[in-house]
C-alpha cells in the first residue's frame, strides 16, 4: 500500500475530499449509533420494576405520592401503582406502557371519609387511641380487595416496593411474602415509632412529639413530658396496633411463616422519606436511613381558568385572600357559629375572598353572603397562591399548604386542628411568616385584626420571601435527591449498609438505659468499697493510739 502511493502519482486534493466525505459518514453514523445506544438499550438495561402502595391515604397524600411516580415513569422504570382514591382527576399524567394503575371503589369509600373533623381540636389525645379500631377497618379493606391477591401471587415480579407510610402497615405482608426490600414515604412529620423502625435516635431533647406542640428548645419539664409523651406513643403503637395488624392478617391471610409486622419492618425496611426540610421543619435526628424531601408538591403556578382570572383581576391594589383547610378538613363541616363569624369578618374586607366551600347548598339559610366572597368546591391552589394579586392564606396548617405558601411567597393565617397542624403553625409564627389562632379564642375582632396585621405589616412578605429563598437553596432538587436514593437502594440490593445496627437492639439498649444502670451500679459499689476502706481505716487509728499509750 505504501509503495503504490509512493510510485503512482494522484490527485492529492480529491484523495483528501474523499477521505473528508468518509470521515463525515463515519461520525454521523457513530452518533446515529451512540443516540439509538442511549434511548433504548441504556432504559432497558438500568429500568427497574418499582411497586407503589397507598390503599389509605388522602389526597393532599396522593399529591406528594403522584410527583414521585410520575418522576420514576419519566426515568423508564416500570411502576405499578395502588392507590386507594378514584381514578377521576387522579390519573397519572404522563400515562405510558412502563405504568400500571390500580384504584380499588372499597378503598375509595374509606378515604374519602377519614371522620376527622373540626372537633379533633378538643381530642388531640383521643385521635391516637382511635388507630386500633380504625387499622382493624383498614387491614379488613385492603385483605378482601382483588388487587391485594393479585399483588400477592406476583412474586419476582418487582424489585423494589415503596409504601405510603401513614397507617399502612397492613399491607406488609406483602412484603414478607415478595421478599424485596421498600422504602416507607409520608408526607408528614415522622413519628416515634417510625423513627424506631428505621432505628434512627427519638431525639426527646429536641425533636417535640406532635401531640405536645412545645418548641425544640425545651427546658426540663416539657423534656421530661416529652420523653414520656413519646415513649408511651412508641410502645402504645408497638403494643395495640401493630398487634391488630397481625392478628388481623394471621387470621385472614394464608401465608406460611408469617412474622409480625415489627419483624418485617426490621429484616426489609431500607429507607425513610419524609416531606420535611430544615427551613420549614424542626432539625430531625441525623440518620443516613432518613431522607427529607419537602416541597415535591409545590411547583411554578400556571394560568387560571378565565372567569377564575377575571375575579382575582377584579381585586385590584387591594388583592385577594384563599381560605382553604385541605382535603381531609372540609368547609361544609365547619361549626354554624364559626362560619358566620367568618362571613361577617369578610364583609368588613375591601380584598376578594375565595373560599374552598364543597357544597354551597349546605350554607345556613339565614347567611348573608358577602359580594367580595367567592365558594369553591375545588381550588387551583398553587396557581392562586403564584397569582400576584394573592395577598394572604387562610389555612389549617397542612405541610403541604404551609410548603405551597412558602414556596410562592404568600403569608399567612393559621388555624390549626390535629396532628402535626399546631406545631406546624407554631413553626410558621415563630419565622414571622404567619399569624397563628386558637379556635378557643377566635372572635370576629380577634380574626379581623389578624387580617389586617398580616396586611399592613410587609415584614410578614420580607421573611416569607426570605425563607422561600432558604428552602429552594439546595444542592439538587427535592426530586433528583427522592429518585437518587430509590435507584440507590435498587442498585444496592436493599442497602442494609444504611440501616444502623442499632436497630435490633432494644429500645432501653438505644436510650443507653442499660449502661446507666451498670454506671450507677458500678459507681454505687465503688462508693461502698471506698467507704467501708475509710471506715476499716478510721477504726484502726484509735486502737494504735491506745497502744502506745499503754506501752508509755
Amino acid at each position: 500500500m505504501f509503495t503504490f502511493f509512493q510510485s503512482t502519482p494522484v490527485n492529492l486534493t480529491a484523495v483528501h475530499l474523499i477521505v473528508s466525505k468518509y470521515k463525515m459518514e463515519f461520525k454521523k453514523t457513530i452518533g446515529i449509533f451512540v443516540l439509538v445506544l442511549f434511548f433504548t438499550e441504556f432504559p432497558a438495561s438500568s429500568a427497574h420494576r418499582i411497586l407503589v402502595l397507598s390503599p389509605i391515604t388522602t389526597y393532599s397524600h396522593d399529591n406528594y405520592f403522584k410527583t414521585v411516580v410520575e418522576a420514576l415513569v419519566d426515568r423508564g422504570h416500570f411502576v405499578t401503582y395502588w392507590t386507594g382514591l378514584p381514578s377521576k382527576n387522579q390519573d397519572i399524567k404522563n400515562q405510558s406502557d412502563n405504568l400500571r394503575q390500580f384504584h380499588s371503589p372499597p378503598l375509595h369509600q374509606i378515604n374519602s371519609d377519614h371522620h376527622f373533623d373540626f372537633n379533633e381540636r378538643d381530642r388531640a389525645l383521643d385521635l391516637l387511641f382511635t388507630f386500633p379500631r380504625r387499622m382493624e377497618t383498614y387491614c379488613k379493606a385492603i385483605y378482601n380487595d382483588p388487587v391485594f391477591h393479585q399483588l400477592m401471587n406476583s412474586a419476582g415480579q418487582y424489585d423494589l416496593m415503596i409504601i405510603e407510610g401513614a397507617a399502612n402497615e397492613c399491607v406488609l405482608p406483602l412484603v414478607h411474602k415478595l421478599k424485596m426490600p421498600f422504602i416507607y414515604m409520608m408526607g408528614t412529620w415522622p413519628s416515634p415509632w417510625q423513627l424506631d423502625a428505621i432505628g434512627s435516635t427519638l431525639g426527646f431533647d429536641h425533636y417535640p412529639n406532635l401531640i405536645l406542640n412545645f418548641g425544640d428548645e425545651m427546658n426540663l419539664w416539657q423534656r421530661t413530658i416529652n420523653t414520656l409523651s413519646g415513649l408511651v406513643a412508641l410502645y402504645y403503637w408497638r403494643w395495640n396496633v401493630m398487634t391488630v395488624v397481625d392478628r388481623i392478617a394471621s387470621e385472614t391471610l394464608s401465608i406460611d411463616n408469617l412474622t409480625t409486622i415489627e419483624e418485617i419492618e426490621q429484616r426489609y425496611l431500607s429507607l425513610f422519606i419524609f416531606n420535611t426540610h430544615f427551613s420549614l421543619n424542626y432539625q430531625l435526628p441525623p440518620s443516613s436511613s432518613v431522607i427529607q424531601a419537602a416541597g415535591l408538591n409545590c411547583a411554578p403556578s400556571k394560568p387560571l381558568t378565565k372567569d377564575l382570572e377575571s375575579f382575582v383581576d377584579g381585586s385590584g391594589d387591594d388583592g385577594c385572600i384563599i381560605l382553604s383547610f385541605g382535603s381531609i378538613l372540609k368547609g361544609i363541616d365547619l361549626p354554624d357559629e364559626v362560619r358566620r363569624l367568618f362571613l361577617s369578618t369578610f364583609s368588613r374586607l375591601k380584598q376578594l375572598v375565595i373560599w374552598k366551600w364543597e357544597d354551597e347548598s349546605k350554607l345556613g339559610k339565614d347567611d348573608l353572603i358577602p359580594p367580595n366572597v367567592k365558594f369553591m368546591s375545588w381550588l387551583p391552589q398553587q396557581d392562586l397562591l403564584g397569582h400576584p394579586k394573592v395577598r394572604l392564606f387562610i389555612t389549617h396548617g397542612g405541610l403541604n399548604s404551609i410548603q405551597e405558601a412558602v414556596y410562592h411567597r404568600v403569608p399567612l393565617i393559621i388555624l390549626p386542628v390535629f396532628v402535626d397542624q399546631p406545631i406546624n403553625a407554631r413553626i410558621a409564627q415563630s419565622k414571622g411568616i404567619a399569624i397563628s389562632l386558637e379556635w378557643q379564642k377566635l372572635t370576629e375582632d380577634v380574626f379581623y385584626d389578624a387580617i389586617q396585621q398580616i396586611l399592613s405589616d410587609p415584614s410578614y412578605k420580607e421573611r416569607i420571601e426570605k425563607l422561600s429563598a432558604v428552602m429552594q437553596d439546595q444542592m439538587e432538587s427535592p426530586m433528583d435527591r427522592v429518585i437518587y436514593w430509590i435507584e440507590y437502594v435498587i442498585r444496592h440490593e436493599g442497602a442494609s449498609h444504611l440501616r444502623t445496627s442499632s436497630r435490633k437492639l432494644s429500645l432501653y439498649q438505644r436510650l443507653l438505659l442499660d449502661v446507666i444502670l451498670v454506671i450507677l451500679v458500678a459507681g454505687m459499689i465503688l462508693f461502698y468499697v471506698f467507704y467501708r476502706l475509710f471506715r476499716c481505716i478510721s477504726s484502726k487509728r484509735p486502737s494504735q493510739k491506745r497502744d502506745s499509750k499503754k506501752t508509755n
